[in-house]
């Protein structure tokens, strides 16, 4: 992808350009961003792949009074088309649809690391649900139908507080600032905080959505906390661990208090773990490749000779400076091996001429990937 050239899928503006004026900042209207979109899925597929186990989705009506429900899935019977103010939501179809890992594929000028997935919306006549703000980006894609929209920023539009009343994370006050209709093949980028409400305008209505992962600082220290603990350096010596001793201590008339010294302790185990060389950036990529939880893959092959190859949709694969990330796992690299596995992660596909060119060790690598059904011959 040339980040620098103008692009129809940003009304125009270069990824460069897109970055720096919008993201993070302020939204940006695109008509015909995808002139001629079709969507990834029929109707059909969208009852089916609602009510199969390995798919998130969740059921929202809205009701008399300002009422809502919501049902999560597996959903065995949507209700019927024709009835209005329902919507169906369907998380991570990239994983399941080639079609909507391509459509998500558009948007990897942003780091892999920050792109989550790609939700679909199905809503029959005046489906929504309901107004609300998100804590991370978004790209809104109208695949089908037609969606009116509101958006206002929080702190302008709403106060940000949430009715304690119903099932969703509903704004309990919202006056938009602006409202837009969307046909298929528009798209509306939202930055975090800002509110929206959309609502469909007739039936069929299918609006793509990808979102950003965007953790939070707590969650993110604790997730790395637990595997730096859990794992250990790469390097440590057998033994290098100890247990914690204290055979000075005195008899206590206070048992209650926790010694300064198992706090010493305890202080110094964490910031060496930290402070390890790599573990932090090790543990990092781990995390940020791991499966989500309904992510399975089926075991394949090892690959045959002078074949393409490419990364499975649900593969997640990263990189930095001295590893390889792939589905949690992290690899030492450096090297050919290093340019070669890196092209992988940025562009997901490798030509035969690039697969000769790997080390004999980098190639069994790769052959156990296959065999994880992490990748397959192209």
């Amino acid at each position: 992808m040339d980040i620098s050239a103008p692009t129809e899928l940003l009304g125009g503006l270069s990824p460069e350009q897109f970055m720096k004026r919008h993201w993070q900042k302020q939204p940006l209207l695109v008509r015909q961003a995808l002139p001629g979109v079709q969507p990834p899925i029929d109707r059909a597929t969208v009852a089916q792949l609602a009510a199969s186990d390995e798919v998130e989705s969740r059921l929202v009506s809205q009701q008399a009074e300002g009422r809502w429900s919501m049902r999560k899935g597996p959903i065995a019977k949507l209700p019927a088309w024709s009835k209005p103010q329902w919507t169906v939501l369907l998380q991570g179809l990239d994983l399941h649809v080639p079609a909507a890992h391509d459509l998500l594929s558009r948007f990897r000028f942003v780091p892999e690391a920050r792109l989550d997935d790609l939700m679909l919306s199905y809503a029959s006549d005046g489906g929504g649900v309901g107004p609300h703000f998100d804590s991370y980006d978004v790209f809104l894609i109208q695949v089908s139908g037609r969606r009116h929209w509101h958006i206002g920023r929080r702190g302008v539009a709403t106060t940000g507080t949430l009715r304690d009343d119903v099932p969703l994370k509903v704004l309990a006050d919202f006056t938009p600032e602006q409202d837009f209709i969307l046909e298929p093949g528009d798209m509306l980028y939202l930055p975090p905080g800002w509110a929206h409400d959309g609502v469909a305008v007739g039936g069929d209505c299918m609006t793509a959505s990808v979102g950003f992962r965007s953790p939070w600082r707590a969650e993110l220290a604790n997730e790395l906390l637990v595997r730096l603990t859990d794992e250990g350096d790469e390097d440590d010596a057998p033994g290098s661990d100890r247990m914690y001793a204290d055979p000075k201590q005195p008899a206590t008339t206070a048992p209650g208090l926790i010694p300064e010294q198992l706090l010493a302790f305890a202080r110094e185990a964490v910031l060496k773990a930290v402070h390890e060389p790599l573990a932090l950036e090790r543990a990092l990529g781990e995390a940020l490749t791991e499966p989500k939880p309904l992510v399975f893959f089926e075991a394949g092959e090892a690959l045959p000779e002078g074949v393409d190859v490419r990364l499975d949709a649900r593969t997640r694969m990263m990189y930095d400076s001295a590893h390889v990330f792939i589905n949690g796992a992290a690899f030492r690299a450096g090297g050919r091996d290093a340019t070669l596995m890196r092209r992988l992660a940025d562009q997901r596909r490798l030509p035969a001429s690039d697969v000769a060119r790997l080390s004999e060790g980098a190639r069994s690598l790769l052959d156990q990937w296959a065999e994880d059904g992490w990748v397959q011959a192209d």
